[in-house]
Protein backbone atom coordinates (compact mmCIF):
# COMPACT_ATOMS: atom_id res chain seq x y z
CA UNK A 1 0.00 0.00 0.00
CA UNK A 2 1.33 4.09 -0.83
CA UNK A 3 0.26 6.32 1.50
CA UNK A 4 -1.10 9.61 0.41
CA UNK A 5 -2.61 12.72 1.27
CA UNK A 6 -5.60 11.44 2.11
CA UNK A 7 -3.64 8.97 5.26
CA UNK A 8 -3.69 9.63 8.77
CA UNK A 9 -0.17 9.12 8.61
CA UNK A 10 0.21 12.39 6.67
CA UNK A 11 -2.24 14.29 7.94
CA UNK A 12 -0.26 14.33 11.51
CA UNK A 13 3.21 13.86 9.62
CA UNK A 14 3.53 11.02 12.27
CA UNK A 15 6.65 11.27 13.77
CA UNK A 16 8.74 14.16 14.31
CA UNK A 17 12.56 14.38 15.16
CA UNK A 18 11.63 14.66 19.13
CA UNK A 19 9.37 11.88 18.54
CA UNK A 20 12.37 9.59 17.52
CA UNK A 21 14.14 9.29 20.86
CA UNK A 22 12.56 6.45 21.38
CA UNK A 23 12.95 4.17 18.64
CA UNK A 24 15.76 3.76 20.85
CA UNK A 25 12.87 1.49 22.75
CA UNK A 26 11.87 -0.21 20.06
CA UNK A 27 15.97 -1.17 18.57
CA UNK A 28 16.45 -2.61 22.43
CA UNK A 29 13.20 -5.00 21.77
CA UNK A 30 14.54 -5.77 18.74
CA UNK A 31 17.80 -6.84 19.77
CA UNK A 32 16.30 -8.71 22.68
CA UNK A 33 15.49 -11.14 19.91
CA UNK A 34 17.78 -13.53 19.36
CA UNK A 35 17.81 -13.81 15.98
CA UNK A 36 17.54 -10.59 15.18
CA UNK A 37 20.73 -9.95 17.83
CA UNK A 38 22.75 -12.44 16.24
CA UNK A 39 22.04 -11.00 12.34
CA UNK A 40 23.06 -7.53 13.48
CA UNK A 41 25.87 -8.05 16.52
CA UNK A 42 28.67 -6.98 13.80
CA UNK A 43 27.01 -4.01 12.36
CA UNK A 44 26.55 -2.54 15.87
CA UNK A 45 30.01 -2.62 17.08
CA UNK A 46 31.54 -1.08 13.61
CA UNK A 47 28.57 1.94 13.99
CA UNK A 48 25.92 1.28 16.69
CA UNK A 49 23.70 3.88 15.32
CA UNK A 50 23.97 2.95 11.60
CA UNK A 51 21.17 0.77 11.45
CA UNK A 52 18.75 2.95 13.35
CA UNK A 53 19.27 5.79 10.92
CA UNK A 54 18.91 3.49 7.86
CA UNK A 55 15.46 2.43 9.61
CA UNK A 56 14.61 6.42 10.12
CA UNK A 57 15.44 6.89 6.00
CA UNK A 58 13.87 3.65 5.24
CA UNK A 59 10.55 4.03 7.24
CA UNK A 60 10.07 7.68 5.70
CA UNK A 61 10.57 6.94 2.33
CA UNK A 62 7.89 3.66 2.83
CA UNK A 63 5.24 6.18 4.58
CA UNK A 64 5.81 9.40 2.53
CA UNK A 65 7.43 8.42 0.07
CA UNK A 66 4.55 8.46 -2.70
CA UNK A 67 5.63 6.88 -5.65
CA UNK A 68 9.30 6.12 -4.23
CA UNK A 69 7.60 4.15 -1.29
CA UNK A 70 7.42 0.39 -3.83
CA UNK A 71 10.94 0.88 -4.61
CA UNK A 72 12.18 0.98 -0.70
CA UNK A 73 10.02 -1.78 0.00
CA UNK A 74 11.38 -3.72 -2.86
CA UNK A 75 15.21 -3.01 -1.44
CA UNK A 76 14.36 -3.60 1.68
CA UNK A 77 13.30 -7.24 0.64
CA UNK A 78 16.14 -7.81 -1.09
CA UNK A 79 18.76 -6.52 1.67
CA UNK A 80 16.81 -8.78 4.35
CA UNK A 81 16.77 -12.09 2.22
CA UNK A 82 20.49 -13.38 3.18
CA UNK A 83 19.57 -12.66 6.77
CA UNK A 84 20.32 -16.24 8.08
CA UNK A 85 16.96 -17.06 9.76
CA UNK A 86 14.96 -14.03 8.51
CA UNK A 87 11.33 -14.90 8.21
CA UNK A 88 8.16 -13.13 8.22
CA UNK A 89 7.81 -13.89 12.02
CA UNK A 90 11.31 -11.45 12.68
CA UNK A 91 10.01 -8.83 9.77
CA UNK A 92 6.56 -8.85 11.78
CA UNK A 93 8.88 -8.39 15.12
CA UNK A 94 10.38 -5.44 13.71
CA UNK A 95 7.79 -4.07 12.16
CA UNK A 96 5.22 -4.14 15.50
CA UNK A 97 7.54 -2.76 17.69
CA UNK A 98 8.40 0.12 15.86
CA UNK A 99 4.67 1.23 15.31
CA UNK A 100 4.48 0.49 19.24
CA UNK A 101 7.75 2.27 19.91
CA UNK A 102 6.24 4.99 18.19
CA UNK A 103 2.40 5.48 19.15
CA UNK A 104 4.14 5.47 22.91
CA UNK A 105 6.34 8.56 22.01
CA UNK A 106 3.18 10.37 20.46
CA UNK A 107 1.31 9.44 23.72
CA UNK A 108 3.71 10.76 25.65
CA UNK A 109 4.86 14.02 23.55
CA UNK A 110 1.86 14.95 21.86
CA UNK A 111 -2.05 15.48 22.44
CA UNK A 112 -3.60 12.32 22.78
CA UNK A 113 -4.78 11.46 19.78
CA UNK A 114 -8.55 10.00 19.35
CA UNK A 115 -8.68 6.21 19.59
CA UNK A 116 -10.58 5.94 15.96
CA UNK A 117 -7.02 7.86 14.59
CA UNK A 118 -4.81 5.98 16.56
CA UNK A 119 -6.76 2.59 14.73
CA UNK A 120 -6.53 4.14 11.71
CA UNK A 121 -3.02 4.92 12.32
CA UNK A 122 -1.85 1.63 12.88
CA UNK A 123 -4.20 0.58 10.10
CA UNK A 124 -2.18 1.91 7.69
CA UNK A 125 1.17 0.81 9.29
CA UNK A 126 -0.41 -2.63 9.11
CA UNK A 127 -1.35 -2.12 5.39
CA UNK A 128 2.26 -0.94 4.59
CA UNK A 129 3.70 -4.36 5.97
CA UNK A 130 2.23 -6.10 2.94
CA UNK A 131 4.64 -4.53 0.53
CA UNK A 132 7.65 -5.62 3.16
CA UNK A 133 5.25 -9.63 2.80
CA UNK A 134 4.29 -9.30 6.51
CA UNK A 135 0.54 -10.66 6.02
CA UNK A 136 -0.63 -11.20 9.15
CA UNK A 137 0.12 -8.18 11.74
CA UNK A 138 -2.11 -8.20 14.66
CA UNK A 139 -5.86 -6.88 13.68
CA UNK A 140 -6.05 -3.79 15.83
CA UNK A 141 -4.14 -2.34 18.73
CA UNK A 142 -5.16 -4.37 21.29
CA UNK A 143 -4.11 -7.40 19.50
CA UNK A 144 -0.67 -5.25 18.41
CA UNK A 145 -0.25 -5.56 22.36
CA UNK A 146 -1.34 -9.19 22.91
CA UNK A 147 1.28 -10.00 20.62
CA UNK A 148 3.74 -7.92 22.07
CA UNK A 149 3.24 -9.51 25.23
CA UNK A 150 3.55 -13.02 24.20
CA UNK A 151 6.94 -12.13 22.14
CA UNK A 152 8.28 -10.46 25.07
CA UNK A 153 7.58 -13.16 27.65
CA UNK A 154 8.44 -16.29 25.61
CA UNK A 155 11.09 -15.18 23.06
CA UNK A 156 13.24 -12.25 24.35
CA UNK A 157 16.55 -12.57 26.49
CA UNK A 158 19.30 -10.24 27.52
CA UNK A 159 21.49 -10.93 24.12
CA UNK A 160 25.13 -9.56 23.15
CA UNK A 161 22.76 -7.46 20.99
CA UNK A 162 21.42 -5.64 23.99
CA UNK A 163 24.40 -5.29 25.53
CA UNK A 164 26.00 -3.46 22.82
CA UNK A 165 23.07 -1.41 21.91
CA UNK A 166 23.42 -0.33 26.11
CA UNK A 167 26.74 0.43 25.66
CA UNK A 168 26.15 2.65 22.01
CA UNK A 169 23.50 5.03 24.77
CA UNK A 170 26.88 6.61 26.26
CA UNK A 171 27.90 8.20 23.05
CA UNK A 172 31.73 7.68 23.51
CA UNK A 173 31.65 7.38 20.18
CA UNK A 174 29.41 8.59 17.25
CA UNK A 175 26.79 10.10 17.34
CA UNK A 176 23.42 10.00 17.75
CA UNK A 177 20.91 9.25 15.15
CA UNK A 178 20.06 13.61 14.17
CA UNK A 179 23.22 14.18 15.29
CA UNK A 180 24.62 14.92 12.28
CA UNK A 181 22.60 17.58 11.18
CA UNK A 182 24.67 19.44 14.27
CA UNK A 183 27.81 21.82 14.39
CA UNK A 184 30.56 19.81 15.32
CA UNK A 185 31.14 22.48 17.58
CA UNK A 186 28.03 21.98 19.68
CA UNK A 187 27.97 18.30 19.80
CA UNK A 188 30.34 18.58 22.82
CA UNK A 189 27.76 19.82 24.62
CA UNK A 190 24.72 17.97 23.11
CA UNK A 191 26.66 14.30 23.92
CA UNK A 192 26.23 14.74 27.85
CA UNK A 193 22.25 15.46 27.60
CA UNK A 194 21.85 12.69 24.65
CA UNK A 195 23.58 10.26 26.45
CA UNK A 196 20.86 10.46 29.06
CA UNK A 197 17.73 11.49 27.14
CA UNK A 198 18.54 7.96 24.99
CA UNK A 199 19.05 5.04 27.95
CA UNK A 200 16.08 7.28 29.48
CA UNK A 201 13.64 7.52 27.27
CA UNK A 202 14.50 3.54 25.86
CA UNK A 203 14.85 1.74 29.00
CA UNK A 204 12.29 3.84 31.42
CA UNK A 205 9.67 3.23 28.42
CA UNK A 206 9.95 -0.69 28.31
CA UNK A 207 7.34 -2.77 29.15
CA UNK A 208 8.20 -3.45 32.93
CA UNK A 209 8.40 -7.11 32.24
CA UNK A 210 10.88 -7.09 29.30
CA UNK A 211 13.07 -4.74 31.72
CA UNK A 212 12.78 -7.43 34.69
CA UNK A 213 13.87 -10.22 32.03
CA UNK A 214 16.94 -7.72 30.83
CA UNK A 215 17.97 -7.31 34.30
CA UNK A 216 18.02 -3.19 33.52
CA UNK A 217 17.07 -1.15 37.26
CA UNK A 218 14.75 1.34 36.58
CA UNK A 219 14.32 2.99 40.39
CA UNK A 220 11.29 5.99 41.27
CA UNK A 221 14.35 7.98 40.61
CA UNK A 222 14.44 7.59 36.82
CA UNK A 223 11.24 7.77 36.66
CA UNK A 224 11.17 11.51 37.65
CA UNK A 225 13.91 12.16 35.82
CA UNK A 226 11.98 10.94 32.22
CA UNK A 227 8.99 12.95 33.63
CA UNK A 228 11.07 15.99 33.64
CA UNK A 229 12.17 14.85 29.38
CA UNK A 230 8.75 14.33 28.77
CA UNK A 231 7.83 17.80 29.82
CA UNK A 232 10.61 19.38 28.64
CA UNK A 233 10.22 18.55 25.14
CA UNK A 234 6.51 19.05 24.98
CA UNK A 235 7.29 22.42 26.05
CA UNK A 236 10.31 22.82 23.54
CA UNK A 237 8.19 21.07 20.63
CA UNK A 238 5.73 23.61 21.21
CA UNK A 239 7.98 26.62 20.22
CA UNK A 240 10.02 25.19 17.46
CA UNK A 241 8.82 26.14 13.96
CA UNK A 242 6.85 23.18 12.63
CA UNK A 243 9.36 23.15 9.66
CA UNK A 244 12.37 22.51 11.78
CA UNK A 245 9.91 19.91 14.21
CA UNK A 246 9.44 17.34 11.42
CA UNK A 247 12.50 15.79 9.20
CA UNK A 248 11.68 16.89 5.73
CA UNK A 249 9.83 14.03 3.92
CA UNK A 250 7.11 14.26 7.04
CA UNK A 251 6.83 17.88 6.13
CA UNK A 252 5.97 17.83 2.88
CA UNK A 253 3.56 14.95 3.23
CA UNK A 254 2.16 16.61 5.98
CA UNK A 255 1.62 20.27 3.88
CA UNK A 256 0.43 18.24 0.87
CA UNK A 257 -2.07 16.46 2.83
CA UNK A 258 -3.44 20.06 4.67
CA UNK A 259 -3.35 21.32 0.69
CA UNK A 260 -5.67 18.73 -0.46
CA UNK A 261 -8.09 19.61 2.34
CA UNK A 262 -8.63 22.80 2.04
Amino acid sequence: MTLGPDSVTWRLGWYTRFELVVLGRAVLMQVAHPVIATAVSDRYRADPFARLTRTITSSQLRLFGGELAAAEAERLMRTHASIPGADEELFRWVHATSFDSLLTAYRLLRPRLPAIHEERLYAEWRDTGRSLGIKSMPGDIAALHEYVDEVVASQLTRTDGVRDLLEAFELRTGRAPGGEHLPSVLWPFVRPVAARVLPDFAVGTLPPVLRAKLGLEWTDSDERRLGRWIRTIRVVSAVVPTRLLHYPMPYRAMVSARSSRA
